[in-house]
């Protein structure tokens, strides 16, 4: 194999299907190099151990989640509960128009990483947290849309985990089931969304 030069955030990019697909742990090294088409010798002077890299890939993909899903969705409108809606949609064609979609990469991270390892649940808690930190800010700047009694960080948590949830679910199916089970769980999050608001 010829390996051409590569930048830390070229390797990142190349390596997130195969682990999106595989997994990071059931992923070896041989097969990360040769998706990233870089030598061993170039990623060790970027990443000082495999694990070092998974750790960058987190970094990287919420970077990507964040600044090219949820901020866009977020500018595009001027009402926080709107934003909100936004967000889920964007999420949730992002996910529709994947040729294979196998999840939320960083939720199979989750199942993938956190178990067996501190560092990598504690990293992947700080971006869950802050992923979801989002959904409740937006519910607070909203809050007088709300029904009385509607805790916005309590909604934020629902929102989140059962779209987390329906991104995991979806991976068990063929991709016409996918699909539909994806359609049906947003449909189901905004029905939520709507039913705690007063005007949705």
């Amino acid at each position: 194999m010829s390996f051409v030069k590569r930048t830390r955030e070229d390797i990142l990019c190349s390596i997130v299907d195969v682990v999106h697909q595989q997994g990071f742990r059931a992923t070896g090294l041989k097969e990360l190099l040769a998706a990233s088409q870089a030598s061993a010798g170039s990623v060790y002077n970027y990443f000082g151990s495999k694990d070092e890299l998974g750790h960058a890939l987190i970094d990287y993909q919420w970077k990507n989640i964040r600044d090219k899903v949820i901020l866009p969705a977020i500018a595009a409108h001027n009402e926080p509960i709107e934003q909100l809606f936004a967000v889920l949609d964007a999420i949730e064609k992002q996910h529709l128009t994947e040729p294979n979609c196998a999840g939320c990469l960083l939720g199979n991270l989750i199942v993938d990483l956190a178990g067996a390892d501190d560092a990598f649940r504690e990293h992947l808690m700080a971006v869950f947290d802050e992923w979801q930190g989002i959904f409740t800010r937006l519910l607070e700047q909203g809050k007088q849309r709300l029904k009385t009694g509607v805790v916005p960080e309590q909604l934020a948590e629902l929102v989140f985990t059962l779209m987390e949830g329906t991104l995991l679910m979806s991976r068990l199916y063929d991709q016409k089931d996918q699909r539909n089970r994806l359609k049906r769980g947003f449909r189901y999050i905004r029905q939520i969304l709507k039913d705690a608001c007063l005007d949705c």
